[in-house]
C-alpha cells in the first residue's frame, strides 16, 4: 500500500496525462481536470461539457493507473447543474450515480423547516 505522497504523485500524473489528452474549446475545460485526497480517497473532478461530452480521458486514465486498494472516484459536474460520480466498489465492479437528487432533496427540506421556524409556523 502506498503512503499519502505516493498516492498524490499517482494522481498528479493521472491529472497531467489527462490535461495533455483535454480538448480546449475554452480554458475552463483544461482547468477544470483536478483531483483532491480526502479521509484516504482520491475525487478527480472534471467539467462534463455538452458537445465535448468527457473532454478528457480521465476515467480511462484513473482506471488504469490508480493502484488496487486505493478508493477513487470522479465527479462530473454539467454546466447545466447536474452532477454524477462514476466510481469503482470494492469488489471491483463500476458504479455511476447521479447525486444532485439527493442533495437538493436534502436541502430544500432543510429551508423549509427553516422557513417555516422563521414565520412561527410549527412542524406538521
Amino acid at each position: 500500500m502506498l503512503d499519502e505522497a505516493g498516492i498524490r504523485a499517482v494522481a498528479q500524473s493521472i491529472i497531467d496525462q489527462s490535461k495533455s489528452t483535454a480538448r480546449v474549446d475554452t480554458g475552463a475545460l483544461k482547468r477544470s481536470i483536478s483531483f483532491t485526497y480526502v479521509k484516504e480517497q482520491v475525487i478527480f473532478r472534471m467539467l462534463y461539457y455538452g458537445q465535448f461530452g468527457k473532454n478528457s480521458k480521465l476515467e480511462a486514465n484513473a482506471r488504469r493507473l490508480m493502484p488496487s486498494g486505493v478508493k477513487w472516484k470522479i465527479i462530473y459536474t454539467e454546466f447545466g447543474g447536474g452532477t454524477y460520480e462514476v466510481g469503482v466498489t470494492q469488489t471491483g465492479r463500476n458504479s455511476t450515480r447521479k447525486i444532485i437528487d439527493s442533495i437538493t432533496r436534502s436541502s430544500t427540506t432543510a429551508v423549509t423547516s427553516l422557513l417555516n421556524r422563521i414565520r412561527g409556523k410549527k412542524k406538521d
